[in-house]
């Protein structure tokens, strides 16, 4: 009777949840956390946002997104920061349809999901590590571009790769 009721409550539990926070406890964590920080203060445009970025962390576990062990908080700031660009495309959406009211609700919740991404790099600097870069390898033409990404050896949560592939098309143009 006893081993029964221990299988019944072990199908309870999901084990996608166990592996995923087991990974990357801090940045999921402070998720958990923050959830119940505005569940208890009822902060609804938060509370909205964090748990979209748990509900979409544990999607990513359950379609078997491999994570890379060297970087163990990497998917959930890959997620991060597909939600902020998600909500940068309606911003633009929104207000090319005459709806800035909604654009300043999405302009919120990308501010509270910049909160848990890692200090961006400024343009400059952008610019300074690209150029150092550009004349380590050598490149002079826009031909050398995909060179250039390739060897970028930043972490894409502090610099955007748009950024730097805006950066590299400066600096190869000239």
């Amino acid at each position: 009777m006893a081993i029964l009721l221990q299988r019944s409550v072990r199908s309870f539990t999901p084990l996608y949840r166990t592996r995923l926070y087991s990974t990357s406890v801090s940045l999921v964590d402070r998720l958990k956390q923050d959830r119940k920080t505005f569940m208890r203060s009822k902060q609804q445009p938060q509370l909205n946002v964090v748990k979209g970025v748990l509900s979409d962390l544990i999607y990513q576990e359950k379609a078997g997104v491999v994570q890379d062990a060297s970087n163990p908080d990497g998917l959930i700031l890959s997620v991060i920061q597909k939600n902020i660009k998600r909500r940068q495309d309606s911003v633009k959406q929104y207000l090319d349809g005459g709806r800035p009211e909604l654009a300043a609700v999405e302009q919120e919740e990308i501010s509270v999901l910049q909160d848990y991404l890692p200090e961006q790099m400024s343009q400059q600097a952008i610019e300074e590590k690209v150029q150092a870069l550009v004349s380590e390898l050598g490149a002079s033409s826009i031909k050398d571009m995909g060179k250039v990404m390739k060897a970028w050896t930043v972490d894409p949560a502090t610099a955007d790769r748009k950024l730097v592939s805006d950066a590299v098309k400066k600096i190869l143009a000239q």
